[in-house]
């Protein structure tokens, strides 16, 4: 046996890329055990805002509460049973991409691919999303937009956060 023959060490950027790689894959894990365990539960349950209302940011949190409710009304009834599929997809997604990470070599541009074929359905749900607010401010009279626009600017004033008095 030769002592000075040692292994050669994985060069730094391979054990960045397998942490960055591992880190999304739990994340990604993370959501779809977490939309499992959550399942078709009221919305209601996760507070004043919802979900979908969330997902529009800053914009869902300045809208009033009959607006935020006739959003989430408009999603619902352009989904179906969408939600379940979207969640089902994105479990395979999630298999996959946990295939890939166990595979010496590892793969990148699969795992890469893996990756752009779950951020083509999220971004799908994210304009249905957008596409419903729109047309709810649409749908505002004058002075509701700019009463929004008023509570928008707030919000921007306040780091994001309504203040709880504030909230409806």
């Amino acid at each position: 046996m030769d002592m000075d023959k040692t292994i050669p060490r994985a060069p730094r950027r391979v054990k960045v890329a397998l942490a960055i790689s591992v880190a999304i894959n739990l994340l990604v894990l993370g959501a779809v055990v977490g939309a499992g365990m959550h399942g078709d539960r009221d919305r209601k349950s996760f507070g004043n805002r919802g979900g979908d209302i969330a997902a529009i940011g800053i914009y869902g949190r300045a809208l009033d509460r009959p607006d935020r409710r006739a959003i989430s009304q408009r999603l619902r009834e352009g989904r179906n049973d969408q939600g379940r599929e979207i969640r089902a997809e994105l479990g395979e997604f999630a298999l996959e991409a946990s295939e890939f990470l166990k595979q010496t070599p590892f793969d990148k541009d699969a795992f890469a691919g893996v990756l752009q074929r779950q951020q083509g359905l999220i971004k799908g749900r994210s304009d249905m999303m957008q596409n419903a607010l729109v047309e709810q401010i649409a749908s505002m009279t004058t002075e509701q937009r700019i009463e929004y626009a008023n509570r928008l600017q707030e919000l921007l004033d306040h780091g994001g956060r309504r203040r709880k008095h504030d909230r409806d």
